[in-house]
């Protein structure tokens, strides 16, 4: 049957007057009114024939939307004058007002859902899935009414009935949002974990390209999980994220690292005295956009190899210091993680508050918090990295736990560690600075986390990785003979360790066993039909 453009226009007009009527105009209405059209051999030429305009009746009624949102009175406390009128708005009003709007968004979240589910190609699919993802970031109180709902399924249905990949990205953010997560590839969780040190990174890689030369793998794809905090927030996002090489991400390191570090003493001093930072903040915000990117934190999750990743800082301005953490993912809506976070900001930004080291760079403002450097209090992530794991996978097992430091100097004689800076061995401790430097010591001090961990995880789980250092190369230091010794150190390391690391290969290549399979299938089967 040919398409009828007066019946469609007839059908467009009666819903835009009882829209307009309602004062509720959504993109997803559009959505459902072209699902209506009869199938016909001429509906995709018409589609295909009309998608600019479409795309323009999507951006004026999200404009339209979008006014009306922000032309809604909000009400904070108190009784208040509604705008242009005498009327006071009472407790009473404004409670109903708010009843009012939550029924709308929960309706509208409905609306969509119902319109993915009956999405007769996959064009009206896609835009029923990118306005799913819209509603859930504007209204997230909406997120746990879509759930019981069935929004995991209708989208679950929906992924594996797909077939463009911009489609199932789409469809991989809206379950990242609602707290779905994938099973894990292997036998349990695999997590790498990256402690904070500069252009100490450099070990890292060094580290994790012997891990690649005996699994012949990829980062990406041995670790389901990846948790950073300050320098290692950089190379979390540069490997999980961007899935360069580790000989580029070495060299493009390297090479922001000279760059930021590498100015005179006069500048620096000046800009600690007026500004409480040594080092060019702006540059460093500048260079982190173009190097970790301006994507959302969630929006990664649309890429089938990225693995959940999570950054820690530490917010300074409320009543005690705390771990603030950086995801892109959802929590599941049944959990709620000991740590305050979000997934709503964006990648140099996470990065930009692990990474804002006091006297380095500038503290970072994000909304009503104050960021500094995550190694104030977790400068050895893992144990936040498991808290988090455990609440995307809560019956999945703990496979593998790699933890690679930055590293750490020769212990002296009487058994102390030392490093640039901390007391001396048999100081009385009495001046208000070696009070301080001891402070800091502890509080930044990754071998308490260490120790607990090795208590609880069997050995062949958890692997520690952190070279001895001839000399503690400082996080800043740009002489490069130091860089080449510090190399020379960690080739030294990784043949003495050779065993350990072939341990950790071998643990990390573990496959799911057959009942772990049929699990993983009883899983889905489930969660197709009954969630």
């Amino acid at each position: 049957m040919p398409f009828n453009s007066w019946k469609f226009l007839t059908h467009l007009k009666e819903t835009l007057s009882k829209l307009v009527g309602d004062k509720q105009l959504h993109t997803w209405d559009i959505v459902q009114l072209l699902s209506r059209i009869p199938q016909s051999q001429d509906i995709g030429e018409y589609l295909r024939s009309t998608e600019k305009r479409l795309v323009s009746v999507q951006l004026s009624v999200q404009q339209f939307y979008n006014s009306a949102v922000t032309a809604t009175p909000k009400f904070k406390g108190g009784d208040r004058t509604t705008p242009g009128t005498d009327e006071t708005v009472s407790w009473k009003k404004i409670r109903r007002i708010s009843r009012t709007q939550h029924s709308l968004e929960n309706s509208s979240a409905a609306h969509i859902l119902d319109t993915i589910q009956k999405a007769p190609g996959e064009e009206l699919l896609l835009l029923g899935v990118e306005s799913l993802i819209s509603c859930l970031k504007q209204h997230p109180e909406v997120r746990s009414n879509a759930i019981k709902t069935g929004a995991v399924r209708i989208l679950l249905n929906a992924r594996r009935k797909a077939d463009s990949e911009s489609a199932k990205g789409a469809l991989r953010e809206a379950l990242a949002l609602l707290g779905h997560p994938d099973p894990v590839g292997g036998r349990g969780i695999r997590i790498l974990s990256i402690d904070g040190g500069g252009i100490r990174g450099v070990l890292v890689l060094e580290m994790l390209k012997k891990l690649e030369e005996l699994t012949g793998k990829k980062p990406h794809e041995m670790f389901d999980f990846f948790c950073g905090v300050s320098t290692g927030a950089v190379l979390s996002y540069s490997i999980g994220v961007h899935l360069r090489s580790l000989d580029e991400i070495m060299a493009r390191y390297e090479g922001l690292c000279q760059e930021i570090f590498n100015q005179s003493r006069i500048m620096g001093t000046g800009k600690l005295v007026w500004r409480h930072a040594y080092y060019d903040t702006a540059l460093w915000e500048e260079k982190l956009k173009d190097y970790v990117g301006s994507s959302s934190l969630i929006a990664t999750s649309r890429d089938s190899h990225c693995p959940k990743i999570c950054v820690v800082s530490a917010v300074v301005n409320q009543a005690q210091v705390s771990p603030y953490v950086f995801r892109n993912y959802s929590l599941p809506w049944r959990f709620q993680s000991e740590y305050e976070g979000t997934h709503t900001a964006q990648i140099w930004e996470a990065v930009r508050a692990s990474a804002a080291a006091p006297t380095y760079f500038e503290e970072f403002r994000i909304r009503d918090l104050i960021h500094q450097d995550g190694g104030i209090v977790a400068n050895n992530p893992t144990a936040i990295a498991l808290h988090e794991a455990k609440l995307l996978w809560p019956d999945t097992p703990i496979q593998c736990v790699v933890f690679f430091g930055t590293g750490r100097s020769v212990p002296s004689p009487s058994g102390r560690k030392s490093s640039p800076g901390s007391p001396k061995a048999g100081s009385e401790g009495t001046s208000w600075t070696n009070k301080f430097l001891k402070i800091l010591d502890s509080a930044t001090d990754t071998q308490a986390v260490h120790i607990m961990l090795s208590d609880l995880l069997p050995q062949e789980v958890y692997f520690r990785f952190n070279p001895y250092l001839t000399e503690l190369v400082g996080m800043v230091e740009t002489d490069q003979e130091k860089h080449t010794q510090m190399r020379r150190d960690t080739l030294m390391y990784l043949r003495r360790n050779e065993d350990k690391f072939k341990q950790a290969a071998k643990t990390l290549m573990l496959e799911k066993t057959v009942f772990q399979k049929l699990k993983d299938q009883a899983n889905v089967h489930r969660e197709l039909r009954y969630v």
